[in-house]
């Protein structure tokens, strides 16, 4: 098994443990968790649904990047290096506030630590595929959510 793969199943349990969480463990949603819950949920979103229309056919669960693909570097990628992880983290989030969660929510920091991990994993693969990714890396600082993280 690879490095890479065992970073996407790293992250699927996680993502199932969120999930499980939520079912079993919920609480009950109140009207400013649901602003807040609505608001991550919009922005994950959005930022995952720019990042896959960006990555298009070269989108892949995998960190090696695909063959044929370019380097992104406009668009959500001129703000973040990891648009799409981002989203997901920012939508768990969303989940486990408005669930009134606690476990979902220290499931999504567990997430974000996988994120963090196979995100520099990925770069490593990046920094040799692309020439000028050590560039952009060092243009781009946040890794995740613009202006944050």
């Amino acid at each position: 098994m690879t490095t890479g793969t065992k970073w996407v199943l790293a992250q699927l349990v996680v993502l199932v443990l969120i999930a499980v969480a939520v079912a079993f463990l919920g609480g009950d949603a109140t009207a400013p968790t649901t602003i807040v819950a609505i608001l991550l949920f919009v922005a994950g979103q959005g930022m995952a649904i720019a990042a896959a229309l960006q990555m298009r056919q070269y989108i892949s669960a995998h960190p090696a990047p695909t063959p044929g693909a370019s380097l992104l570097q406009d668009g959500i990628y001129r703000l973040v290096r990891h648009p799409m992880y981002g989203g997901v983290m920012l939508m768990a989030g969303a989940i486990a506030v408005f669930d009134v969660n606690p476990a979902a929510l220290l499931l999504t920091a567990v997430l974000a630590a996988v994120f963090h991990g196979k995100s520099r994993y990925e770069e490593t693969l990046l920094t040799s595929s692309f020439l000028g990714y050590a560039d952009y890396r060092k243009r781009v600082t946040r890794r995740f959510i613009p202006w944050l993280i």
